[in-house]
């Protein structure tokens, strides 16, 4: 009978530590995963402003190419007045 009490005594320590433990492994879950949700915004954040600077490159290539392709069809139609003038004198030199 005396050893029934001091195994209760034991069993109750053992069940304290056992709820320390769980407690500790609790916060240190806890821990760990606002750490990963904070890795994780830093990294979301990164990639939106490499996207912005993305966008921002393709809209000034775009700008670009939109400039020089404009200036590619005046020089095109200065191009064909002149052919179309020579062709004219030409015609009316034959003539």
């Amino acid at each position: 009978m005396n050893q029934f009490p001091r195994m209760c005594v034991w069993l109750g320590v053992l069940a304290a530590l056992a709820f320390i433990a769980t407690a500790i492994s609790f916060v240190l879950l806890v821990w760990r995963i606002s750490m990963g949700l904070k890795g994780h915004a830093a990294a979301e954040h990164r990639r939106l402003k490499y996207q912005e600077r993305v966008v921002t490159m393709l809209r000034d290539y775009i700008e670009t190419q939109r400039h020089t392709n404009d200036q590619l069809w005046m020089a095109l139609q200065v191009h064909a007045d002149r052919l179309n003038r020579m062709r004219g004198e030409q015609t009316e030199l034959r003539n």
